[in-house]
């Protein structure tokens, strides 16, 4: 006679990320989507008028950093290990 081992399938779900990881991967998500915003608008209503708002502090420093700073958190949210106890 074969005992087969009886396998226990278990109620909770098993996430490849933690809740620390998602809520890293939502800031990450809000300072990419926030440069982005940053980066927006600028443009002229008549092409025959030039709006030097376009090279300001906000859309050529300010949103990339953001951006980078999103790329860089969710860089860190995937690559972070879940903890056990979440």
């Amino acid at each position: 006679m074969i005992k087969e081992k009886k396998t226990q399938s278990t109620n909770s779900a098993m996430f490849v990320f933690g809740k620390r990881n998602y809520k890293f991967l939502l800031i990450g998500l809000g300072f990419v989507v926030l440069g982005f915003l940053l980066m927006m608008g600028g443009g002229s209503d008549s092409p025959d008028e030039f709006n030097e708002a376009i090279f300001g502090f906000r859309r050529l420093t300010l949103a990339p950093i953001l951006i980078l700073l999103g790329f860089a958190i969710e860089i860190y949210a995937i690559m972070s290990k879940a903890k056990e106890n979440e």
